[in-house]
């Protein structure tokens, strides 16, 4: 096991002394710093800018968050992220996505966090998944002899001052900034109306005479919601091999009343926003999250004892818009939108929820539930929106949430959506009546119909 000859050239000509630490390749220096037992703050890490005229290496503690603002104050000039894609090619004697924050060693400029000089002593990624530097505090300055001093990370300290996990959304939307963002919540004819098609399906939840007929009567007002329900009854997910000619058929033969009612109602909200294709919160990416999601929500759902199993529809239905805060932010926002997901590029160990409060002072759990209570959704969706990270939150509807939370955990494992780790809490798994084993396993077959599940969410987009 070794790390780049050039890297241990450069260091060898700056006569850097260091020490190789060996460990288990993992997802995140978060877990390698708890693996080896460190402080996260003496891992550096670094993100690749690219600034109008220059590239640019920023170096900054693993777990503190990049502030482009502040950079783009003190450099006087606006920077774009270099994708992981990019980056490999410029670390091209490195492994994919293990890139040494040293700006010497690809020929770049260099933007050194002050607090990365307070350190007693750091450790940094050496081109090896499986390998961490270590340098003592006598040489941190050799390092970074040639680089810019600047401070533009913010700590956890500031960075998670204020949060209560807990807190009423009421006095989330009391603290929000700037000022603009409060009064535009406060004005509701600002909010988006609810589509007439997702009226009528709320009229229909409640009328004791529904049936198959009048839903597909109401789907079939709009041509192409009614296409996709029949397109996702005919996908090889739902097995049925005879032919499928109305939404009607959909619904009676393959799909169901509560689950045709619920999809077609989370596809015709989804789809009344205005909101960016592209970015790790656009439609594309959000689209994709849910269609996993919710149908791994649904497996789950299915394996759960008969009496403790809630709601197939409604399960389905809060994975698809569990959500619907990102969505809404970018209907809503579209400046804050496009910087939450420059910030989120830049700081892929911070929590998103996180990153939304630090630029907007809200997140999309609190905003999307809020506008769902406007809306007068089922309370088990709004709990499934509001709470879906939270694990220690119990509730009357909390089996929404928790199998939003589980179904959440098991994607962070292909890097889709926005679950900070792939642990499945015990407690979780216990209040379910669910066992690991068997959840790893639905796990594997959600894997196993990828290119199915894509191409579902494809049709959304579109």
């Amino acid at each position: 096991m070794t790390i780049p000859s050039s890297l241990k050239t450069l260091l060898s000509e700056q006569n850097i002394a260091y020490e190789t630490i060996e460990h288990e390749e993992a997802h995140s220096l978060k877990q390698v710093a708890s693996e080896l037992n460190l402080s996260e703050a003496s891992i550096l890490r670094c993100v690749l800018l690219k600034g109008p005229s220059q590239k640019f290496m920023a170096v900054l503690p693993s777990h503190f968050l990049l502030d482009f603002e502040v950079l783009k104050r003190l450099k006087d000039q606006a920077f774009e992220i270099i994708s992981a894609r990019d980056a490999d090619k410029l670390f091209n004697h490195c492994e994919p996505c293990c890139h040494p924050p040293i700006p010497a060693f690809i020929k770049v400029n260099g933007l050194i966090d002050e607090s990365v000089y307070k350190l007693d002593e750091l450790y940094l990624e050496s081109g090896n998944p499986k390998i961490l530097l270590k340098i003592a505090k006598a040489d941190i300055a050799k390092l970074y002899v040639n680089e810019e001093r600047l401070s533009f990370a913010c700590g956890p300290e500031r960075l998670y001052s204020g949060r209560n996990a807990q807190q009423d959304l009421t006095e989330a939307v009391n603290q929000f900034t700037p000022i603009r963002i409060k009064q535009r919540i406060d004005e509701t004819f600002d909010l988006p109306a609810m589509p007439e098609i997702a009226q009528d399906i709320m009229k229909l939840r409640v009328d004791p005479s529904a049936d198959a007929k009048k839903l597909g009567a109401i789907v079939a007002k709009d041509p192409s919601l009614a296409a996709q329900i029949i397109s996702w009854a005919s996908s090889p997910y739902y097995g049925y091999k005879g032919t499928i000619d109305s939404v009607e058929t959909a619904i009676s033969r393959v799909l169901g009343f509560d689950l045709v009612m619920n999809l077609a109602l989370g596809i015709s909200i989804g789809k009344s926003l205005n909101v960016p294709e592209e970015g790790p919160l656009g439609v594309h990416n959000f689209w994709r999250q849910a269609v996993y999601c919710a149908s791994l929500v649904e497996k789950l759902c299915l394996m759960m004892p008969p009496k403790h199993r809630p709601e197939r529809g409604l399960a389905y239905l809060s994975g698809l818009l569990h959500n619907f805060g990102h969505i809404l932010l970018g209907h809503l926002f579209p400046p804050q939108f496009y910087l939450i997901n420059r910030y989120i590029e830049a700081n892929p160990g911070i929590r998103v929820e996180d990153v939304e409060h630090f630029v907007m002072g809200v997140t999309h759990q609190e905003i999307g539930a809020w506008l769902m209570k406007n809306w007068h959704m089922p309370d088990e969706l709004i709990v499934a929106v509001r709470w879906h990270h939270q694990e220690e939150f119990w509730s009357k509807h909390s089996v929404y949430s928790n199998l939003v939370l589980l179904a959440g955990r098991l994607l962070k494992r292909i890097e889709l959506g926005d679950a900070i780790n792939h642990e499945l809490p015990e407690s979780v798994l216990e209040l379910l009546n669910l066992d690991e084993e068997k959840v790893n396993e639905s796990f594997n077959q959600l894997l196993e119909e990828r290119e199915t599940l894509d191409l579902m969410s494809k049709q959304l987009v579109a």
